[in-house]
């Protein structure tokens, strides 16, 4: 049976049909910017923050692996090697510590919250740099008090 044969109610629904398809297409989203969107006074302070941090830890003798690992339960801001131990780092900073300082804000929330964060990026950590072994891994913070950084090893572990 020849399509024509239906008539216009077929005609009809079938330009019906494509112009919902090309709204579709049209709705779907395009490709990425070649630039990145402006980043707001604040990440662009974190971005300063976590460099410096990078920086003390490497000059402690830690090696950077990775920045700014982001999953669905959160993100750890840097990724890095001490020995065979990886060491999973909280960059925090406080103007002033009228409400318990950067180190009071890792609270257990928040520690839960990089817990769920590491499970999801440690097999990708420990295939890439420990040749498929676990390491050992750890959470360090530090902490910008009025602009001075301080290094908080092990604030907590994963078992």
């Amino acid at each position: 049976m020849n399509p024509d044969d239906h008539g216009l109610p077929f005609l009809l629904a079938r330009e019906a049909r494509q112009r919902a398809a090309r709204r579709r297409r049209r709705a779907q989203p395009g490709p990425r910017r070649a630039t990145p969107p402006a980043r707001s006074p604040a990440q662009r302070a974190g971005d300063v923050h976590e460099e410096a941090a990078a920086r003390l830890l490497a000059a402690r003798g830690l090696r950077l692996l990775a920045r700014n690992l982001r999953c669905r339960h959160g993100e750890i801001d840097l990724a890095m090697r001490e020995g065979d131990t990886l060491v999973l780092v909280e960059v925090r900073a406080r103007r002033n510590g009228r409400y318990g300082g950067a180190a009071a804000s890792i609270d257990a929330a928040k520690q839960a919250r990089l817990a769920r964060a590491a499970a999801c990026w440690l097999p990708r950590l420990a295939r890439a740099h420990w040749a498929g072994a676990t390491p050992a891994a750890r959470f360090d913070a530090v902490v910008f008090e009025g602009g001075r950084p301080a290094w908080l090893r092990g604030v907590f572990w994963i078992p």
